[in-house]
């Protein structure tokens, strides 16, 4: 059997359950990049989804502005576009843009509040937990 790698687009339209939201940094060589898994419920299902540097920033500050608020879970409307980025027989979504469907301008101000410190500070207000990337199924 083939061992090999293949890359694919993929969207999901549906709620980012800001719940599921686990931050922290990936380590790659030297460099120490911030990273967060959540899941975006499409359809019936929940999808896993990764996302990297600033749009981890992004993504982390709007579910801590939603979870501040205290919306519902399926409150942040969301279209992801990312790479489906798989192996023989397991894939991994990493987003590469989000596009918000908030019908709340007070908690889309207060997201791009949290957004906006989260970058002055940098990365001193960032979780430090180390997160991976799975490469095969568990």
């Amino acid at each position: 059997m083939r061992n090999y790698t293949a890359y694919a687009v993929t969207r999901l339209d549906g709620a980012l359950l800001h719940s599921s939201i686990c931050a922290g940094l990936m380590t790659t060589g030297l460099t120490k990049s911030p990273i967060v898994h959540f899941k975006v419920l499409a359809g019936v299902q929940p999808h896993p989804v990764w996302a990297l540097d600033d749009l981890a920033v992004e993504i982390f500050s709007y579910c801590q502005a939603a979870k501040q608020a205290g919306v519902s879970d399926t409150h942040l409307q969301v279209s992801v576009t990312g790479s489906l980025v798989s192996v023989e027989n397991f894939s991994n979504i990493i987003a590469g843009y989000i596009e918000w469907h908030i019908p709340s301008s007070q908690l889309r101000t207060e997201a791009e509040r949290v957004l906006s410190k989260m970058r002055r500070n940098g990365k001193t207000s960032w979780p430090v937990e180390s997160l991976s990337l799975p490469v095969q199924s568990r």
